[in-house]
């Protein structure tokens, strides 16, 4: 019997793109590199430097909207005030 393919979030974003995009040789060609290594990341025998996993967590995130600036906003403007000396 074949081991199982770790899950993690890596693995889970990646398969996420690949989706998306409609393929691995797509995803390889959004990422620029090949399609062992994004396999091997899909399976989750390695894992991708943090600049190509960021290119593909900004593949499965939705659109940042008005709502988004709004709660950002929100979150600013609620932060504790430094205490003066």
């Amino acid at each position: 019997m074949a081991p199982s393919p770790r899950i993690t979030v890596h693995t889970r974003v990646l398969h996420r793109a690949c989706q998306i995009l409609g393929g691995i040789e797509q995803l390889a060609r959004h990422l620029k590199v090949s399609r062992a290594l994004v396999h091997a990341w899909l399976e989750g025998e390695d894992v991708p430097p943090s600049g190509i996993f960021l290119k593909a967590v900004d593949l499965i995130l939705p659109t940042w909207g008005p709502e988004d600036d709004a709660l950002a906003k929100a979150i600013a403007a609620s932060r504790p005030k430094p205490k003066k000396n």
